[in-house]
């Protein structure tokens, strides 16, 4: 919650510090934070690998620490170098920190307690976001410096508070690695790694809320414009009433695999609701379409997350936990930095086409995760299998292993 309501303060108020106390334009703003998330995009994978060597919540408290340190340099940026130099100190902080918070939660937690807790620990976070957002939209309202600086103040205290909750967790040392364990398996698990592009296609449903959406309602329509801003609120309340309850069933691999169908689908239906939107005759024929369009929408994200959990932490090994929820996370990586640009010149360039043309893709991916679960799935009964016999894992996999 503390960590969430920094990030809702920050993601709301800090481009209004960036233009008022730095003095950058909004184009230097967001090019700005678009390089810092493309030069970091890998970071999660070798933080991953660190996560499986070191205690975990030790860690993540130095993470915590780090990220508050560089957040206090913002102040003392006065150009566009040191604001990308800073931006992608705080970018590479910022995702290891997750990569190792996810590490840590499968290592206090009991596997069939892992996705209920996340789909909770999701909930608060869009609380505390919101909560965040509700202070930022004060700082601005109040249109000062003083009130700009402490934008970044609060974020800050926030992630030392995060790092003072966890001092009483219990240690999260490394598990014992295998004899013979293979290096960097997660990249060398063929059906992993293609379930983590398949998660990525489908995590650009919230780039389609957060950009291409209002995007394509600026653009035009006879849309009123404050409805962008009403459907990511009326999202936030509902992924913190409903993520729990869409979570359940989605504890297992098969089960968050068939979350993520579901998902795809109704990903899809949304698209093609927002395409019946953009051809709409008239406006309020186009809102009742936008309407839908944002439920299914935000269905579509509750049951995608949620097998997301289920499908990363249950094929996960326990000894290279880290590294296999790092590579996971290139996913959302991904569809941070590719989604902005995809979308946008899709639905906003093409219209009602290039919003059919992301319904594919969201349909497509969503179809394409249960038999590739299941060959992930076979591929480790596989390698477990040749375990317990004295065999090569590694030859096992790269056989394909049994069905």
């Amino acid at each position: 919650m503390v960590d969430s309501l920094g990030t809702g303060l920050f993601l709301t108020g800090g481009v209004a510090f960036f233009i008022r106390v730095v003095g950058l334009t909004p184009t230097e703003v967001g090019g700005g934070f678009s390089l810092a998330g493309l030069i970091t995009l890998g970071a999660s994978v070798p933080t991953g690998w660190l996560a499986d060597r070191m205690d975990n919540r030790k860690l993540l408290i130095l993470l915590h620490v780090t990220e508050a340190v560089l957040f206090c340099l913002y102040p003392l940026v006065h150009s566009f170098l040191g604001f990308i130099l800073v931006a992608c100190a705080t970018s590479l902080a910022i995702r290891a920190a997750s990569t190792v918070r996810a590490a840590l939660t499968g290592s206090v937690l009991e596997p069939d307690r892992l996705v209920p807790q996340r789909a909770y620990l999701r909930s608060v976070f869009n609380a505390g976001f919101a909560g965040g957002s509700a202070l930022a939209a004060w700082a601005l309202a109040a249109d000062s410096v003083l009130a700009c600086e402490l934008v970044i103040l609060g974020n800050v205290l926030s992630y030392l508070l995060a790092a003072a909750t966890l001092v009483r967790l219990p240690a999260a040392g490394p598990r014992p690695r295998p004899a013979g364990a293979s290096k960097a398996p997660a990249l060398k698990d063929v059906p992993f790694v293609v379930l983590t592009v398949l998660n990525g296609l489908l995590a650009v449903n919230g780039i389609v809320l957060t950009v291409a959406l209002p995007l394509m309602i600026m653009s035009g329509h006879g849309i009123p414009k404050a409805l962008a801003g009403l459907f990511v609120t009326a999202n936030t309340v509902l992924v913190v009433i409903f993520q729990v309850r869409l979570s359940r069933g989605a504890d297992t691999v098969e089960g968050g695999a068939r979350a993520q169908r579901r998902a795809g689908i109704l990903l899809a239906l949304s698209c093609v609701g927002i395409a019946a939107a953009a051809a709409a005759t008239s406006p309020a024929l186009a809102i009742t379409f936008l309407v839908v369009a944002v439920l299914l929408l935000t269905a579509g994200e509750l049951l995608h997350m949620a097998g997301s959990w289920g499908i990363s932490y249950g094929l996960a090994p326990d000894h290279t936990r880290g590294e296999y929820l790092g590579v996971y996370a290139l996913g959302m990586a991904f569809a941070e930095t590719v989604g902005p640009v995809s979308t946008a010149s899709l639905g906003v360039g093409k219209g009602a086409p290039g919003w059919l043309a992301i319904a594919a893709v969201f349909l497509v991916s969503g179809l394409a995760v249960v038999p590739v679960a299941r060959r992930a799935l076979a591929n480790r009964a596989a390698a477990q299998a040749a375990d317990a016999a004295g065999g090569s894992p590694a030859v096992v996999a790269a056989t394909g292993g049994a069905e």
